[in-house]
């Protein structure tokens, strides 16, 4: 149980370090000239992911065959962003 509440209380703080930091990555990279639209296109793919997660978590453990594989196929997708987001050039990695 204290493992389960030390994972929740990470993930809390991970998910509240997202809004000011999606507040302040659009001003810092490209301006504040058109923001609506810059921060509407950099937040899209989250929200579009939070609203398709209650329909996917019923559907897929049917077609995966149980919320076991689901489970394993999620934990390879994230193995796979997180090395993609690892090898991914970008600026502060030292390329100036």
């Amino acid at each position: 149980m204290p493992l389960l509440v030390g994972l929740a209380i990470l993930a809390g703080v991970a998910w509240g370090n997202l809004t000011p930091l999606q507040a302040t990555a659009v001003t810092d990279r490209w301006g504040t000239i058109q923001y609506g639209r810059l921060s509407g296109l950099v937040g899209a793919p989250g929200q579009i992911a939070a609203a398709l997660v209650p329909w996917a978590s019923a559907a897929l453990p049917t077609s995966l065959g149980g919320y076991s594989y689901l489970f394993a196929a999620l934990a390879v997708l994230s193995a796979v962003a997180a090395r993609f987001a690892l090898v991914a050039p970008g600026e502060g990695r030292g390329h100036r």
